[in-house]
C-alpha cells in the first residue's frame, strides 16, 4: 500500500522534501532554475524586501518564467542576513532584473559556489561558518 506522500511524489514526478530534510537552495544545480541570495535591509520583512527588489528593477525585460521567494536564510559569521530567491524561464532577463533591483537598493547579492557563500563584494565565506535557517 502506497502512502499519500508516495502517490503525490509519483504524480508530481519528484521527491517532496520534508521540513527537516530541506536542501540548501543553490547547493545543488536545478535545471532551468537559478538561486541568488539578497542582503536583508534590516528595515522590512523578507516579503516586502523581495517585492521592493523587483519594484526597483525598472523595466523588466524577462519574457517568460518568474521569480519566487523561499523561506531559507543564511546568516554570515558577522551577523549579516541574506534571504534566497530563485528564478526560472528567461534566466538572463530575471537575473538582470534582480541585479538591477538590488543595485538600486544598495543591497549585496550572493551565490553558493561549492562549499562557499560568494558575495558580490568579492568576499567568500565557507558555508560551514554560516548559520542556515528555514522558516
Amino acid at each position: 500500500m502506497s502512502s499519500d506522500r508516495e502517490v503525490l511524489e509519483q504524480i508530481l514526478g519528484g521527491t517532496i522534501e520534508q521540513r527537516g530534510q530541506r536542501a540548501l537552495p543553490g547547493l545543488r544545480p536545478v535545471e532551468g532554475v537559478e538561486f541568488v541570495y539578497y542582503e536583508d535591509d534590516g528595515k522590512s520583512k523578507a516579503k516586502k524586501q523581495f517585492n521592493a527588489i523587483l519594484d526597483s528593477a525598472g523595466s523588466i525585460r524577462a519574457t517568460s518564467g518568474g521569480v519566487v521567494s523561499d523561506s531559507c536564510k543564511i546568516y554570515m559569521p558577522d551577523g549579516h542576513l541574506f534571504h534566497v530567491l530563485s528564478y526560472h524561464g528567461d534566466i538572463e532577463g530575471w537575473r538582470e532584473a534582480v541585479e538591477s533591483g538590488a543595485k538600486a537598493r544598495g543591497l549585496l547579492l550572493a551565490r553558493i559556489e561549492g562549499d562557499q557563500f560568494a558575495i558580490s563584494d568579492g568576499r567568500s565565506i565557507p558555508l560551514s561558518e554560516c548559520k542556515i535557517e528555514f522558516s
